[in-house]
């Protein structure tokens, strides 16, 4: 797996948030920390309302 370019070494952890979900507009959002082959730190994840991928750092 890639992230950009650069290559996934290991997950460290994942997370699901769920709010909102009283509202017009719920946020549902999947979490993943990962770390790359260049040895960074990101965190990722996928809107499922949206179905779109974002980085955070």
């Amino acid at each position: 797996m890639t992230i950009g370019r650069r290559e996934v070494d290991a997950v460290r952890e994942s997370w699901l948030v769920e709010d909102r979900w009283w509202t017009d507009t719920p946020l549902r959002r999947r979490y993943w920390e990962v770390v790359t082959g260049d040895g960074r730190d990101l965190v990722v994840f996928r809107d499922l309302e949206e179905g779109l991928w974002y980085s955070q750092r």
